[in-house]
């Protein structure tokens, strides 16, 4: 996995397997067992992507644990449906959970905002393609348009925030403490398709 720091414009290599980014990703005992926990989780439901650098993995932990019911539907719609051949669109899978598929292909770097959320969590997984995903801390973010309670979003600024390059091999999760931008090309532009899982939060 690569991180491309904006301030320097410089890619960055950051592990190369499993073992070495369990080790880097991990600071602590505690957050080494979350890790193995969560991976786990997904691999034994049959899912086999790993969490991306960027996710919070000591959240991602506890969200789980009380809420399983809503992972579990996100799990199994991963594991029991063709995702090449999902119909785009909304669907809703419970009263807590639904999920966008989408394509398209994707965009120059530039001035887009970033956005963060109140009420869900973005479970974001890219099927094919590959796309640049940058996320930062929601309390160093800049507030330049206020949250709208109807779309569950606001938008905000960061001077510098890291970008992670989203592939199938990761899964990237953004907790409404995070802001995040997606679909921004890495080298040339590429059609990508992806699912945004949203689950609440609460």
């Amino acid at each position: 996995m690569r991180i491309i720091l904006i301030a320097t414009f410089m890619l960055v290599a950051w592990c190369n397997g499993v073992a070495q980014q369990s080790t880097v990703h991990c600071q602590s005992t505690s957050e080494k067992q979350d890790y193995d926990w969560v991976l786990h989780y997904f691999v034994i439901a049959g899912f086999h992507a790993l969490p991306a650098p960027s996710v919070d993995i000591s959240m991602l932990y506890h969200h789980i644990k009380q809420h399983p019911n809503r992972w579990k539907t996100v799990c199994n719609f991963l594991i029991h449906n063709d995702l090449s051949k999902l119909p785009l669109g909304v669907k809703v899978l419970s009263d807590k959970v639904f999920v966008n598929v989408q394509e398209y292909t994707t965009r120059d770097p530039g001035v887009q905002h970033l956005e963060a959320h109140r009420k869900y969590i973005d479970f974001q997984y890219v099927v094919s393609g590959r796309e640049l995903m940058g996320s930062g801390k929601l309390a160093d973010a800049k507030d330049v348009v206020p949250y709208n309670s109807k779309k569950d979003a606001g938008n905000y600024t960061l001077p510098i925030f890291p970008y992670y390059v989203a592939t199938p091999e990761y899964f990237f999760v953004f907790f409404p403490s995070q802001v995040h931008l997606t679909n921004i090309q890495f080298g040339d532009k590429a059609l990508v398709r992806k699912l945004v899982f949203k689950v609440m939060y609460k």
